[in-house]
């Protein structure tokens, strides 16, 4: 789980240097609106990647906040996830090629983890915790 937080974390962080440098490596449309929904994530991403950082130092040093850091990664995900893949069934994304196939990957990598770390928190939340209750 440490090293999966640290990759998303990473993978998070790899494409806004992407979206920054070089656009057309990660957009998968060029409209005002599509570019304007994008811009709006920074912020939102980086409590994604930031939460996942957290929760994987809480977890190597085996302390019980990580269940919480968890918990939050996990529910920002979902969030973050949905609100991505209303926006691009609205809009179409998904038919617009690769990248629309790109959006699709990221749509699901974001959900399909958050609903793993999720699991990973109810599975664990005794160890988590430290509890043998």
């Amino acid at each position: 789980m440490i090293a999966w937080l640290l990759i998303a974390a990473g993978l998070v962080g790899t494409y806004w240097v992407a979206w920054l440098s070089d656009r057309s490596l990660v957009a998968s449309d060029n409209t005002a609106g599509y570019i304007a929904f994008e811009q709006a994530f920074p912020l939102a991403d980086a409590w994604l990647a930031g939460v996942a950082l957290l929760a994987g130092v809480a977890l190597g040093r085996r302390r019980p906040s990580a269940l919480i850091w968890l918990a939050v990664l996990g529910g920002a995900a979902l969030f973050l996830g949905a609100l991505d893949i209303l926006y691009d069934l609205q809009h179409g994304i998904y038919g617009k090629g690769s990248g629309g196939l790109t959006e699709l990957a990221i749509n699901l990598i974001t959900v399909m983890s958050g609903i793993g770390v999720m699991s990973f928190c109810s599975r664990f939340r005794r160890q988590l915790l430290g509890s043998s209750i």
